[in-house]
């Protein structure tokens, strides 16, 4: 079957490249058992980065993350180990981002599908008439805990997200002060007002979109 279409984009995604040990005594399964101070079962051997595997996944995470910030995030704390400050591997909040030609995808905390998504979990969407920029943000839909974001076409900052999770900031906040988290370059259009005014007549309120703040954004949780 031929289906006409302008671009196709394929991921095939990564597996751990483990065979060379298969036949030693660290233990595998897809991919290097660890555990949360990425220690194998054999003193002295570690393993960190796409080859490693938590024996036990980490909150929501995967057991096997194969993304660049956490292959670096796994050798900052095995370094402390080897320098005698034995520390165990603390992700933290989730985040990821990726470019698809010059579109950029970011996402921070969890959004899930609506097949996989849990009962407390609402969405509000938003997105611009080009089809180019969009967001998602998920929220609990009784305490409005605000639990991640997906972006599209939008750069946001890390640190900005990655407090308001910490904080556990209400989705409410989060409009209320979304340009603290753009990132994009100077003399981009900026679109917090539109996204603010779907919310509230969504959902029946009068959030005042707040201009960025610097001294906001650069306080420490």
């Amino acid at each position: 079957e031929e289906i006409e279409c302008n671009i196709v984009g394929l991921t095939t995604g990564v597996s751990p490249n483990i065979d060379f040990i298969k036949n030693s005594t660290i233990e595998t399964n897809k991919g290097v058992l660890v555990n949360r101070f990425l220690e194998t079962n054999s003193k002295d051997i570690y393993a960190i980065g796409d080859c490693a595997e938590q024996r036990q996944a980490i909150g929501n995470r995967r057991a096997i993350e194969a993304v660049w910030y956490t292959g670096r995030m796994m050798g900052e704390t095995l370094a402390q180990t080897i320098c005698k400050n034995k520390i165990e591997y603390k992700p933290g909040n989730w985040f990821n981002s990726a470019k698809f030609f010059d579109i950029e995808y970011q996402t921070y905390g969890w959004v899930f599908s609506e097949k996989n998504s849990p009962s407390y979990e609402k969405h509000f969407q938003w997105k611009h008439q080009d089809d180019t920029k969009c967001i998602t943000i998920a929220y609990h839909k009784d305490s409005l805990l605000f639990l991640g974001i997906n972006t599209f076409g939008i750069r946001m900052r890390h640190e900005v997200f990655d407090k308001w999770l910490s904080e556990k900031r209400t989705i409410d906040y989060v409009i209320e002060y979304l340009a603290d988290a753009n990132f994009d370059p100077e003399f981009y259009s900026l679109y917090e007002k539109d996204i603010t005014s779907k919310f509230n007549q969504e959902n029946g309120k009068s959030i005042q979109s707040r201009k960025k703040s610097w001294k906001r954004i650069f306080t420490k949780a």
